[in-house]
């Protein structure tokens, strides 16, 4: 077997920047995600484990039992060591020191959530207060990044999306929504500027901004209440007509879904951006190298006996055995020329101590003769 060390200019680090779509579908309260359908488990009305609409971070513990999942532990030992969610105060009162486990959860979910904020008296008020400073940074984007003038004193309809969704940021110009009702569109926004502003581009009142997106920071601001999307009632926080700051009623708000609310649906569209660390590793197969194997099978077999023994000084001599001749002819009746050949199917990754950390596989064995030299590409994803 034959060891290469990869050289410096054998390995290269590269940044992948993708964009996945998401989309969110909300209609009388649930939250369908990618367009995605639920699979009702024996335990649960989905084998996730967690609640629908919900995106599940593990995806562990698939169709089990309360009793039989599977969870994280730390044992509580003189190293201190446990979960970051558990307090000092906690660690030091809740658990035994007679090594006591501190469990944790695998069935940990996230979802989009919905606040109507109508009064600084609101307990929501202080997540949208919290944005305050976020909000106004973006002011040399647009005008309508002032908080103190769109936000502070109007009624203001906050959806927020957890990162696992978007990952680094939301990519700009991709943010669309939807309003619905009864299953006709009704009204749409965009972010068609590439600032921030959702404007909306259907609809009786194509052009009006509606709205911000926080690009970095995952958050919706819908304020626009002007009737301007269907003239029907429905009954939403109170009884009345479609607007922006409606848009997503039920998703995640503690909403009581009436009859007709039923008519009312949503749907959110974006990009979201990944940056996938890649490492390019250049596996060389010299010329004139890398052409006998270890293999049994790469040898001719013995015709007689192995070898011969010599009783008096112990030496043990094994017969000659030939190498086979496996180069293709194209003649059956023929011999051609032998020519040491091998074929790689796999390349091993090892560590500096030797352990393997990787296989490479190729789809087709790769024929090495001894005047050939291959490089071969490899990339992991960090």
């Amino acid at each position: 077997m034959s060891y290469y060390k990869f050289e410096p200019n054998d390995l290269f680090v590269n940044t992948i920047e993708t964009y996945p779509d998401v989309k969110f579908y909300i209609q009388s309260g649930s939250i369908y995600i990618n367009d995605e359908g639920y699979i009702s488990g024996t335990y649960s009305d989905n084998i996730l484990g967690v609640p629908r609409g919900f995106v599940s971070l593990y995806e562990y513990n698939i169709n089990r039992d309360e009793n039989q999942r599977i969870y994280p532990f730390v044992v509580k030992d003189g190293q201190k060591n446990t979960f970051k969610t558990i307090s000092k105060t906690d660690y030091n009162t809740q658990f035994n020191y007679d090594g006591n486990q501190i469990t944790s959860s695998y069935n940990l979910s996230a979802s989009i959530t919905r606040n109507f904020i109508t009064s600084s008296a609101q307990d929501d008020y202080r997540r949208l207060r919290a944005l305050r400073n976020s909000i106004d940074h973006y002011s040399y984007l647009s005008s309508y990044y002032n908080f103190e003038k769109y936000y502070e004193s109007v009624d203001v309809n906050l959806i927020s999306i957890p990162s696992i969704f978007y990952g680094s940021t939301i990519k700009k110009g991709t943010v669309n929504l939807k309003y619905y009702i009864s299953g006709t569109l009704a009204a749409e926004v965009s972010d068609t500027k590439l600032n921030g502003e959702l404007i909306q581009v259907s609809g009786d009142a194509a052009g009006l901004v509606v709205g911000v997106v926080l690009y970095n920071e995952g958050f919706l601001l819908l304020t626009s209440s002007a009737g301007t999307i269907d003239s029907t009632v429905i009954d939403y926080e109170t009884a009345t007509t479609s607007s922006w700051i409606r848009f997503g009623f039920g998703a995640n708000d503690g909403g009581t879904i009436a009859t007709s609310t039923l008519s009312a649906s949503y749907s959110i569209e974006f990009q979201g951006t990944n940056h996938i660390q890649t490492m390019t590793m250049m596996a060389k197969a010299p010329q004139g190298q890398l052409n006998h194997s270890n293999n049994p099978t790469y040898l001719v077999n013995s015709n007689g006996a192995l070898g011969s023994v010599s009783s008096g000084s112990y030496k043990f001599t094994e017969s000659t055995r030939s190498v086979k001749n496996i180069v293709p002819a194209n003649y059956t009746d023929i011999d051609p020329q032998f020519q040491k050949e091998t074929y790689i199917s796999k390349i091993a990754i090892y560590d500096k101590d030797r352990n393997i950390i990787g296989f490479a596989k190729t789809a087709t064995p790769v024929r090495k003769t001894e005047d050939r030299e291959f490089i071969f590409k490899l990339k992991l994803d960090l």
